[in-house]
């Protein structure tokens, strides 16, 4: 199967801010890119906010993806797997290791060169938050968590769980047919986050081979990002990142992309050119 050239346990972010990419040009294009299903649903967004984020979302999966592949952005084609995780139909038919997240005028991928991966973004100014919605959708260990923690800091930790646990859910690839409360994220002092499934055979289809692995950034612009990697036993996580505007960037070159996170604790970092 074709996958990018990056090596075990290499992943790459690319991020666009939906503010830089307000030509009439650059929205034309995207236009162009879109092909079948996408173009229906495109046209069914109505509100421009929502519909401009769609469209740089999906320039942003071709762009790059034509990056690692060396064909023009409008080649790409997608189809779904049953819980609607994208794949790749067309040039690089079953391919799977990347994810897209959107969240309040910024758009993420995350692309590895193979296995489970999935990436969630949130606003820091989500106001959706709280014990509340935690006691409905998160373990029991992490309503602790949550509750053990002094009250300023319940809304930073509550994203932090939030954005792990959706990322988890987007790697697998089996959306909320793998319940929320099936497994804990915990976030140690001494190392990146880490995950605990409810049962011994509860596990996903493929973690018996695999391990995963967690990440986490906050960016400048007031977003707060977590990453989910299956990855095998010996490789270690290394994760860089680029801002690119899409179709606007004539080249993407290597030596841009820096590295974005620290392994070696459980905190964020702000990337600044």
């Amino acid at each position: 199967m074709h996958h990018p050239n990056l090596a075990p346990g290499h992943v790459e972010l690319w991020y666009t801010y939906i503010d830089r990419t307000v030509t009439q040009r650059l929205r034309a294009c995207y236009c162009e890119l879109l092909r079948g299903e996408e173009l229906e649903r495109a046209a069914r967004l109505k509100l421009p906010r929502v519909r401009n984020e769609y469209l740089v979302a999906r320039a942003l999966v071709r762009h790059v993806l034509s990056h690692y592949a060396s064909v023009p952005a409008e080649a790409w084609t997608f189809t779904q797997n049953a819980h609607g995780k994208p794949v790749v139909a067309t040039p690089w038919p079953g391919f799977t290791s990347f994810n897209l997240s959107h969240s309040a005028g910024l758009v993420v991928l995350a692309v590895a060169a193979s296995g489970q991966i999935g990436v969630d973004v949130e606003s820091l100014q989500r106001k959706t938050t709280g014990i509340d919605l935690a006691r409905r959708f998160f373990s029991a260990p992490e309503v602790l968590l949550l509750e053990s923690c002094p009250e300023y800091r319940q809304h930073e930790m509550f994203l932090q769980i939030w954005t792990l646990k959706e990322a988890f859910i987007k790697a697998i690839g089996q959306g909320l047919s793998f319940p929320l409360d099936q497994f804990s994220m915990s976030l140690p002092k001494d190392g990146p986050p880490r995950i605990r499934f409810a049962a011994a055979d509860g596990r996903p289809p493929e973690s018996g081979s695999r391990h995963w692995q967690f990440a986490q950034i906050r960016f400048l612009s007031e977003h707060h990002l977590s990453l989910a990697v299956s990855l095998p036993h010996a490789a270690e996580l290394v994760v860089t990142g680029r801002e690119v505007v899409p179709q606007a960037d004539a080249t993407l070159a290597d030596d841009a992309i820096r590295p974005l996170i620290c392994q070696r604790a459980n905190a964020w970092y702000a990337h600044q050119k």
